[in-house]
């Protein structure tokens, strides 16, 4: 299923692009307040973008403004109904990722990279067929791997032990919109 792409937005002319990590974690605390317990529901983040609307220019019927884009995709959508593509305009690629290593067994490795020094980030909607390396060398689409629709890669023969795996490109963030209505305040001129 191929999801809409959101056309790229100047949402720098706006207050700005906030962008979270969002787990889902249960906690619960014994009655004795001594101690507590924690499973996180989830071992990936999800990401929650907001940005305003407020000041965006154009209106709905010129096809081309900021306005038409952004609410021609959010009615595509129907609301909160359907999902669709966003490239973040800061963060929306990787260079030489490491993504798995190889046991001479396994076939299959989610893309992934990895956050500052310790979280790890797991990539799902590549833009662009991506370079794929193993230990350092190229590898080929079609005759070496395949890369199925959530960026998992499966290999013809399995990686040799200790082989590093890592993967240039770019990617989307999948995303629904939070709420079946929005607000945005347009400057009338």
């Amino acid at each position: 299923m191929a999801y809409p792409i959101l056309p790229t937005l100047p949402i720098s002319m706006a207050s700005g692009l906030k962008k979270t990590p969002h787990f889902n974690t249960v906690v619960q605390r014994p009655a004795a307040g001594k101690g507590v317990a924690s499973m996180s529901l989830q071992p990936y983040a999800t990401w929650d973008f907001e940005f305003s609307l407020d000041h965006i220019q154009g209106n709905e019927s010129a096809a081309s403004s900021v306005v038409a884009q952004f609410i021609g995709m959010y009615m595509l959508c129907c609301g909160q109904a359907g999902l669709f593509l966003f490239t973040d305009p800061q963060d929306y690629s990787c260079t030489s990722a490491q993504f798995g290593t190889g046991d001479g067994v396994t076939l299959a490795f989610q893309l992934q990279r990895q956050i500052g020094n310790f979280g790890w980030d797991v990539i799902q909607n590549v833009n662009s067929a991506p370079v794929i390396q193993v230990n350092g060398s190229t590898v080929y689409a079609g005759s070496d791997y395949s890369i199925d629709g959530k960026g998992v890669v499966t290999f013809v023969s399995a990686p040799a032990s200790s082989a590093v795996l890592t993967w240039t490109g770019t990617f989307f963030y999948l995303c629904r919109f939070d709420a079946d209505t929005i607000d945005a305040t347009r400057v009338f001129t």
